[in-house]
């Protein structure tokens, strides 16, 4: 008998949008087979060879019948938009009619094969900000400031706008330190350290106890899905000792080493505490390990800017702002209005400030905002407007995040802000 030797197609998975898919089948001169086409979705429907489309009625025209073998045969499909996505099948038949057979090393069935093709569905990015300070604090934190959606796992280099501000509204000293203007740059700027790095970006996976450990390295969850080697531990619900350590904005957590997922099982570098059915939650932090827990690959483009209400649309006058609310002379407290922006350590500039060997510099500020206090004694002219260098109440984040690659699943994808946010202080 005649054998038919293969059936390959072009693509291992498919995108979400419509496409064409090719396929080609091999085997020896004058071989004869049949070719249908399944879409699995409900309710099933076949291809069409005349129209080139799927149906659920059943005709002849659904059937690619008794095609003779000239060493090869190649064909086209047209493949519809699927959101959800889906899956096709390829069924192939010979017939000891037409003296042909399947070859063993196709299918052990001598007289049919498959194949399979995925479509995958699509997915959503979205993109947000987080942070483990008081929301009071930055306010905006948290609110999701682009999205996209695509196909899973499509290579992409689409890029999403991330604009954002961030505003304290606390009471006392508003606002967040800067590096004071110079001689040579006249803005409050960010230290080139504590603007966004690779690492301040992460992607979140919750999942729950199973079972109870004091003092242990080795947890059991419920799934083990997008957990990867390297991903932090960073909540215990419940729990009061995380193993975590550090400063805000510097955090050292507990990071999975090993992962057994038969028994859901990952093996942590630390030993915390943790009780029976409490959420827990991961995160995956960089985007090296972002793309082996979902399979996405990002480049983020995001720069952080100092601002000030009283200038926001300047990138040079961003300073904050007082006003003297009363007269002083030969005094270091001095009573102000409009406290935004304020913190120890930052410098107070206007007409007739002394500023010798520091005098202006903020060494105080009152839990209400007033008095400030500076290291030299001033005498100032009451209503005499005050610019606050090294803080201001407010900053942006502004940049681009470029998708190269879309994820398996839907995800948001968080800037952990805590480095480049450092709250202004009182002392």
């Amino acid at each position: 008998m005649k054998k038919i030797n293969s059936l390959s197609i072009n693509k291992s998975s498919l995108p979400s949008s419509a496409t064409k898919l090719s396929y080609n089948i091999t085997g020896e001169q004058d071989a004869v087979f049949s070719l249908q086409i399944k879409d699995s979705s409900s309710p099933n429907k076949f291809y069409n060879f005349e129209t080139n489309t799927f149906t659920t009625t059943f005709t002849s025209e659904n059937t690619l019948s008794n095609v003779t073998l000239t060493n090869s045969y190649r064909g086209n499909v047209t493949i519809p938009a699927a959101s959800s996505g889906n899956t096709y099948k390829f069924l192939l038949f010979a017939s000891p009619h037409f003296d042909t057979e399947i070859s063993s090393s196709l299918s052990v069935n001598p007289f049919f094969a498959h194949a399979e093709v995925t479509q995958n569905s699509d997915v959503t990015v979205r993109f947000s900000t987080s942070s483990e300070q008081d929301t009071s604090n930055l306010v905006g934190i948290g609110a999701f400031v682009g999205s996209t959606s695509g196909s899973a796992n499509a290579i992409s280099n689409k890029e999403v706008a991330f604009t954002e501000t961030l505003v304290d509204s606390s009471t006392g000293a508003h606002g967040y330190k800067w590096t004071a203007p110079t001689s040579t740059n006249p803005s409050n700027s960010l230290a080139d350290n504590l603007q966004p790095k690779d690492k301040d970006f992460y992607f979140e996976v919750r999942t729950k106890t199973d079972g109870s450990g004091t003092d242990s390295t080795s947890m059991i969850v419920d799934s083990v899905s997008n957990l990867v080697v390297g991903m932090s531990l960073v909540a215990i619900a419940d729990s009061s000792d995380l193993e975590q350590s550090g400063t805000l904005g510097v955090l050292t957590y507990p990071a999975i080493t090993a992962i057994n997922v038969a028994t859901k099982t990952v093996t942590l570098s630390a030993a915390p505490d943790w009780a029976n059915n409490k959420f827990v939650t991961f995160r995956a932090y960089g985007s090296n390990l972002i793309t082996k827990s979902i399979g996405g690959i990002f480049e983020f483009n995001l720069t952080v800017f100092p601002e000030s209400s009283n200038a926001r649309s300047t990138r040079v006058k961003n300073v904050g702002g007082v006003t003297v609310n009363g007269d002083i002379s030969g005094v270091t407290s001095i009573e102000i209005t409009a406290n935004r922006g304020v913190s120890a350590g930052a410098k107070i500039v206007g007409p007739k400030v002394n500023s010798e060997d520091g005098a202006n510099v903020i060494t105080a500020v009152h839990s209400s905002g007033t008095p400030i206090t500076v290291a030299g004694a001033q005498t100032l002219a009451d209503k005499t407007v005050l610019l606050i260098h090294g803080s201001s109440e407010q900053g942006a984040i502004e940049g681009t995040i470029k998708i190269k690659k879309f994820p398996s699943v839907s995800a948001d994808i968080y800037f952990d802000v805590d480095r480049a946010f450092t709250l202004s202080t009182l002392t």
